[in-house]
């Protein structure tokens, strides 16, 4: 493929191929395996990576052109990555990925999604019709990344896609072919199988990831036109209010994993019911504190006491998923 609009990932790629395996190896001890993906993504695909390019990319990174005299055009060799990735992670986990790699190696459509900044989603897919771009979100398996497309689209269209999307069980192969063709004219896989994709759960997912705002304006235009659905989602979502829902011996286990900063810049907007619980589930000693930084706390953003909140919810939903809490919804009996 070729290079075109230079973003960060294909800049980290251009710059890793450059550095040849050994140089690419140490840069790769030192990212996520996520990183390392999206950036792998575009050293097995670059075939024509021109010397200007790759001046552009060296004299944006080191403020100078590095380019030697003999320097041609630049594209990996068929074992670069293997190689790379084996020095900086080993052969076994080298192996893993480049295996993730090379699957996707012809995955130009849906699949290929999860490798592209969502921002840039959103700017491709706004002006499909909303049922495509409810389908397009739908196999964004990355919650914060369906999240950022929807915040990014239009809000004229925002809950129109929310709804669509909650509406979805299955399509048909035929229809995914069609919307990789939308997407790229090519799909590797298309299996015989419906496909499922949507629904309520999702959506519920998504919302949880995005700013309260957002969330407030999709959820009462959806409320408007279908309450029922409203409705629906609002019982999956899990808000920070719903912290109440767990008991103080588990709170505890809870503030184990979260930053006191975080929570005291989350407790700023709390209701007492959610303040009191974790300030029961504290020392006397620690209540205090968190007590005399609630109130030497002066103004702050809205956008950064929900990122706390944010934070902590992350905190319950990976320990209820670990098995370590149990959440007792409405009406529901823990024993």
């Amino acid at each position: 493929m070729a290079v075109g609009k230079l973003t960060g990932p294909k800049k980290a790629a251009i710059l890793l191929l450059a550095l040849g395996e050994e140089g690419a190896a140490d840069v790769m001890k030192n990212l996520e395996e996520a990183e390392i993906q999206q950036v792998g993504y575009y050293m097995t695909r670059f075939n024509d990576i021109s010397s200007e390019e790759l001046d552009q990319v060296l004299e944006e990174f080191y403020r100078q052109s590095v380019m030697s005299d003999g320097g041609g055009d630049l594209m990996a060799s068929p074992d670069f990555i293997k190689n790379a990735l084996s020095k900086a992670l080993g052969p076994d986990k080298a192996k893993e990925l480049g295996a993730s790699m090379s699957a996707q190696t012809e995955d130009m459509g849906l699949e290929a999604l999860k490798f592209i900044d969502p921002v840039m989603i959103s700017n491709y897919i706004r002006t499909e019709h909303p049922q495509t771009i409810a389908l397009i979100i739908s196999y964004l398996s990355d919650v914060d990344q369906a999240a950022t497309v929807l915040r990014t689209l239009p809000e004229n269209l925002q809950a129109d896609v929310v709804y669509r999307i909650a509406s979805l069980d299955s399509i048909p192969p035929g229809v995914v072919n069609e919307l990789n063709e939308v997407l790229t004219d090519e799909m590797k896989q298309a299996g015989s199988m419906v496909t499922k994709v949507g629904g309520v759960a999702p959506v519920a997912e998504i919302l949880n990831a995005i700013d309260k705002a957002s969330e407030t304006r999709i959820l009462s235009t959806i409320e408007e036109s279908n309450p029922d659905l409203a409705e629906q989602i609002r019982e999956l979502m899990f808000t920070f209010e719903d912290l109440t829902l767990i008991d103080s011996k588990q709170m505890q286990t809870v503030l184990k994993d979260v930053d006191k900063a975080d929570l005291a810049m989350a407790l700023k907007t709390a209701s007492d019911a959610v303040k009191e619980l974790i300030l029961s589930s504290m020392s006397t000693r620690a209540a205090e504190m968190l007590n005399d930084d609630l109130e030497n706390m002066g103004p702050v953003k809205v956008a950064d006491v929900e990122g706390a909140q944010q934070k902590i919810i992350k905190v319950v939903k990976k320990l209820e998923e670990e098995g370590k809490l149990i959440m007792a919804g409405a009406g529901d009996d823990v024993v």
